[in-house]
């Protein structure tokens, strides 16, 4: 039985994997949710597989006005702004100072997310090296770090190799992929605005980029020749509405959908983080 405090830091990208393994565990346990603008997500997420939560405020827990039973088995879950992702040098400085002020109440860290750009960046490897309380993250079945949310969900490293070798000019679109799309895409909403406004009628009719946001993207993929939307379907989230989702991101960038085999969908990382994150408050 798992005893003690375990603190998530979140990316809402893959807080559907995270839900997934709460909902199959059923060992008592309490859920604490960090209350700030990113955490409606994972709130509506926990309230759809039933899974009680309180609220608590940040700067409270720092304080130490929270309370923690420490014979039983607490999660605190810390989401992030998933537009980070656009930001790899931001992202990096995020979680790392989160990880830092946690320290004082934890037990150990799960990081529920992707490096993002900052490549060969293990954010347990780093607790490791500040003496800090023991960390997990996501892995493939031979240790190799899973850099990004596509590589969570295919089991990475490697793998994501055998994928882009595969599948090129495709836009890889997994549930929560489809689900957060305006929320992944307008990250950068600011340059891609600013770029967008330098651009005149003549140019726009020369270069065959349609009005809006959508034609502009349907245009960045013309360039990278991308042709089709990879429904890549891991059988975590709303599963009413993935394939509503997938064919809408379809419409909107112009691209046809084509649908992976089961061969590369994989829950292992997902299984492993959440075995190891409870390991970590074992006696």
């Amino acid at each position: 039985m798992a005893k003690g405090v375990l603190g998530i830091i979140l990316c809402p990208m893959v807080d559907d994997n995270l839900t997934y393994c709460l909902k199959k565990d059923q060992d008592q346990k309490r859920v604490i949710v960090v209350n700030n603008e990113y955490c409606g997500p994972i709130k509506r997420k926990l309230e759809g597989i039933g899974q009680e939560y309180e609220l608590a405020g940040w700067k409270a827990m720092l304080n130490g006005m929270f309370d923690f039973d420490r014979n039983s088995y607490n999660i605190v879950i810390y989401s992030l702004n998933l537009g980070l992702h656009s930001k790899p040098d931001f992202l990096k400085s995020k979680v790392e100072e989160v990880a830092t002020e946690m320290q004082w109440f934890v037990d150990g860290i799960g990081f529920y997310l992707g490096t993002c750009g900052n490549y060969q960046w293990d954010p347990s490897r780093w607790c490791r090296e500040k003496g800090f309380k023991p960390s997990v993250t996501f892995h493939d079945k031979c240790g190799n770090l899973c850099d990004d949310c596509v590589g969570i969900n295919i089991a990475g490293g490697p793998k994501y190799n055998e994928l882009q070798q595969k599948y090129t000019g495709h836009f890889y679109l997994f549930p929560a992929m489809a689900q957060n799309y305006d929320d992944f895409m307008e990250a950068d909403q600011a340059e891609a605005a600013a770029t967008e406004a330098c651009l005149t009628d003549e140019m726009r009719e020369v270069l065959g980029i349609e009005p809006g946001r959508d034609g502009y993207i349907r245009w960045l993929f013309s360039l990278g020749n991308y042709e089709y939307v990879l429904k890549i379907d891991t059988g975590l989230g709303d599963r009413e509405t993935f394939d509503r989702d997938v064919e809408n991101v379809a419409k909107r960038t112009g691209l046809k959908v084509k649908v992976a085999d089961n061969y590369w969908a994989d829950l292992q990382p997902t299984e492993d983080l959440y075995a190891e994150c409870k390991a970590l408050l074992k006696d």
